[in-house]
């Protein structure tokens, strides 16, 4: 399965390392894509993938990291 969702606060690519860190720590994801350009992050995620937990992980880094649902 793919989620896509818009993190607006994402501008370098320590950005996208640092979420990408946050995100190896859930098993049931297999990859992750950030696209700096867009400020999209697509996840490649198994069905019992929890979006409201990886979520909260990633709004918890800094408030410019506020997840949104497309």
């Amino acid at each position: 399965m793919k989620t896509t969702v818009s993190i607006p606060g994402i501008h370098c690519e320590a950005c996208s390392v640092l979420i990408k860190d946050v995100s190896s720590e859930f098993t049931s994801i297999k990859n992750v894509d950030v696209d700096i350009d867009t400020k999209k992050v697509t996840i490649d995620h198994e069905e019992d993938f929890d979006l409201q937990r990886w979520k909260s992980e990633i709004e918890s880094l800094d408030q410019k990291y506020a997840v949104f649902s497309l």
